[in-house]
């Protein structure tokens, strides 16, 4: 029984572990990612509320919704503004910080906590130094896919992400814009 009870218990403890890894294994899948997303960001009283969707594929991130279009792609981000027809193009630093860094884990500045199980979810709670934030990431128990991303720097500056659905598809293309005629505005160093 002592080992029954260990090994349930060992199991439950490599799976938490394992919750963020398994998220990037779906957000980074080999077929792509489509996240189908709300996104409510408050700061002090100004509250922006949007929607979008977000596509991974080959670590390609894009972020696109009626407004405007955002690559992240090896440290560049492209900016397309749909409304006043610009593109800007620039590099993010070594020592600074995105969303798409949660995504990939790809910076030292995250910390990741182990998971909790959470009303029949992964909760994985990290903290990014840089930015004094303290956020979770809620991802399904099976396959990692994500269900919810919060961002809460103090009391008055919290992002929440909801993930209306998610798929993974070997026929994902990633969205691509025609911005001939576009004012353009290179930030790249």
């Amino acid at each position: 029984m002592k080992y029954f009870i260990f090994l349930v218990f060992s199991r439950v403890l490599l799976s938490q572990n394992n919750a963020y890894e398994k998220f990037q294994k779906y957000v980074q899948s080999p077929n792509g990612c489509v996240l189908f997303i709300e996104y409510s960001q408050s700061y002090f009283d100004e509250q922006i509320v949007s929607s979008g969707v977000l596509y991974s594929k080959e670590n390609i991130y894009i972020y696109d919704n009626e407004k405007q279009s955002i690559k992240y792609e090896d440290g560049y981000i492209t900016t397309i503004n749909k409304q006043i027809n610009q593109v800007v193009y620039d590099s993010i630093n070594k020592e600074s910080m995105t969303i798409f860094d949660v995504l990939t884990g790809n910076n030292q500045c995250l910390s990741i906590n182990t998971a909790i199980i959470e009303n029949n979810q992964f909760r994985i709670p990290f903290y990014i130094e840089l930015w004094g934030v303290k956020g979770s990431i809620w991802t399904n128990l099976v396959d990692g896919s994500p269900e919810k991303v919060t961002f809460i720097q103090d009391e008055d500056m919290k992002v929440y992400i909801d993930i209306k659905s998610s798929v993974n598809s070997a026929e994902l293309t990633l969205p691509k814009y025609d911005i001939a005629g576009y004012e353009v505005i290179n930030l790249i160093e």
